[in-house]
């Protein structure tokens, strides 16, 4: 399996943690951290520190992402609190950015808890609803 990942280059507003989904802000200028529900433009790959910060988003392809909530493999996810991955199919009519894809370990593959980091396939295309 590739671990190939679509990305683009935007300019942070604020601090944005690594490995969270983000948004643009409502100037459509800058990425900022997504909130539960919102919209993802992608994931951020590295932290930006401050306003004006260049970040580099995932936004297509695979992306290591924090969860925020026990999610179980191959099941969709959407944004929950503070940019964390949470199951799709418990916030309904939500923004559904990607899928959880688990690495196998020994040939197995197991759901992901919460405040563990994992790998996500990230939709090429906005707007899907849960």
């Amino acid at each position: 399996m590739s671990d190939k990942t679509n990305s683009v280059l935007a300019i942070a507003a604020g601090a944005v943690p690594a490995y969270r989904f983000v948004k643009l802000d409502v100037g459509g200028t800058k990425a900022e951290e997504a909130g539960a529900g919102e919209l993802a433009l992608g994931v951020a790959l590295a932290p930006a520190s401050a306003d004006g910060d260049e970040l580099l988003v995932g936004i297509d392809g695979y992306a290591l992402v924090d969860f925020g909530g026990t999610v179980q493999p191959y099941t969709e996810v959407a944004v929950g609190a503070d940019g964390k991955a949470v199951a799709a199919v418990a916030l309904s009519g939500d923004f559904v950015p990607g899928y959880y894809c688990p690495e196998p370990v020994d040939g197995a593959v197991s759901a992901i808890d919460s405040g563990a980091r994992g790998r996500i396939v990230i939709y090429n295309y906005k707007g899907r609803t849960a």
